[in-house]
């Protein structure tokens, strides 16, 4: 890996972004095309989309008239896949050879929709086999039921996939039409990591029929209902597993809101990140296991935090965090010295990702729809001070921010 990575960029007339990381001598190339279209994404005009059109796009993109993409990929050596986020799809490759051709059918895979009645229907019953597969795990169930107390009503609580009934309201006409007014050069943009050449790249997206639509492109956020008051239920596990939930209602985009997941992170690992006072008092009292987690969530119109894991004592779990998380909490343990290792932490993760090609892409195609530079993402971070971070936890670590969702084991 080089010692400083390096960038060539271009904005193409029709709106598309191309970005070309070099990387001399690397023998693996990493390309990804990304979509600013989401599982949220359902608000078209007047009208309401199906949940999990997104994903049911991302499937079918990969059917073609007479021939499989994937296996166009693998004849020039590629791996590919994709995925359906709450507000972006990805396609990806990744190869030791061939990228320019890969680039190529790459191209081809995003362009190119073959909607049809008939790979429609039968593409149906495989992503239905997907959901009910998915009602089985708990984590997954857990996730959900928590987004529904957090977001109640709103499409980020539905499962990215969509749910049997909605798969039902998708069609090869309504795909087609979502297709169109999403999947336009000005919504998208192209990463390539690895030892390529930007002209070459230049020159091959440049003459590809991406088709372009004159009306700009503009996306409707979701107004959101109050937070839900927690909820529980009861599945076929052998031990309980808990949720807690915190939504920070924001009107940040871009660039602040990118930061603003930075600090959110920092508070979490203070609070109950696994060196934390917190972490070991509550595997001392048999509150938490080693499935305990955190994540940290900042996309345009939506941000919030999910703590979960197995427990003995749901209802003790909830009301540790519920104490322990808070401003005066942080306050008495977020010493200098502390902060300034967190902080250097948070650098490390960065630079330590810059020995992957896909982190690298990943990360770079999904901050250019919030106007961020990947490779300044290390003075963002630098950025921050003890301060700010003190002063967005006043404002989020509130009891009315606050829910959670009880997975329960049955009693037989």
């Amino acid at each position: 890996m080089t010692e400083k990575l390096e960038k060539q960029t271009k904005k193409l007339t029709n709106g598309l972004q191309i970005s070309v990381v070099p990387l001399a001598g690397f023998s693996q190339v990493y390309g990804l095309a990304m979509a600013n279209f989401g599982s949220v994404d359902t608000k078209a005009g007047d009208k309401t989309l199906p949940s999990g059109i997104a994903h049911f796009i991302e499937h079918k993109l990969f059917a073609k008239p007479d021939y499989d993409i994937s296996e166009k990929f693998a004849k020039y050596g590629a791996n590919s896949n994709a995925y359906t986020s709450y507000t972006k799809t990805g396609y990806l490759f990744q190869t030791l050879e061939n990228p320019y051709d890969n680039l190529e059918v790459l191209l081809d895979l995003i362009q190119h929709p073959y909607f049809t009645e008939k790979n429609v229907a039968s593409e149906r019953g495989i992503i239905d086999q997907e959901i009910q597969m998915y009602l089985d795990m708990p984590e997954w169930v857990l996730e959900q039921r928590i987004l529904g107390q957090l977001y109640p009503n709103d499409p980020i609580a539905e499962d990215i996939a969509g749910s049997s009934d909605s798969l039902q309201q998708i069609n090869h006409e309504n795909l087609l039409e979502t297709y169109r007014q999403n999947y336009r050069p000005d919504n998208m943009d192209i990463v390539l990591v690895g030892d390529v050449e930007f002209e070459k790249v230049e020159n091959i997206v440049e003459n590809s029929d991406f088709h372009t639509i004159e009306q700009p492109y503009s996306k409707t956020f979701n107004k959101f209902e109050k937070i839900g008051a927690g909820g529980q239920e009861g599945m076929d596990i052998t031990q309980a597993r808990s949720a807690y939930g915190i939504r920070i209602d924001t009107e940040m985009t871009g660039y602040e809101l990118v930061k603003k997941q930075f600090e959110l992170n920092m508070i979490m690992e203070t609070l109950i990140g696994e060196s934390s006072k917190n972490y070991q008092e509550m595997s001392r009292l048999n509150l938490i296991d080693d499935s305990f987690s955190y994540n940290v969530v900042a996309e345009n119109n939506y941000c919030f935090i999910i703590i979960s894991g197995s427990t003995n004592n749901p209802e003790k779990f909830q009301e540790y965090l519920r104490k322990n998380l808070s401003y005066e909490t942080l306050k008495d343990v977020l010493t200098d010295a502390k902060f300034e290792r967190i902080k250097r932490d948070a650098i490390g993760s960065y630079l330590f990702a810059q020995n992957s090609p896909e982190a690298i892409a990943n990360q770079m195609a999904e901050l250019y729809f919030y106007d961020v530079d990947y490779l300044q993402l290390i003075h963002m971070i630098d950025s921050i001070k003890k301060d700010d971070v003190l002063e967005i936890s006043d404002k989020f670590l509130q009891d009315d921010n606050c829910t959670y969702y009880n997975l329960l084991p049955n009693r037989k």
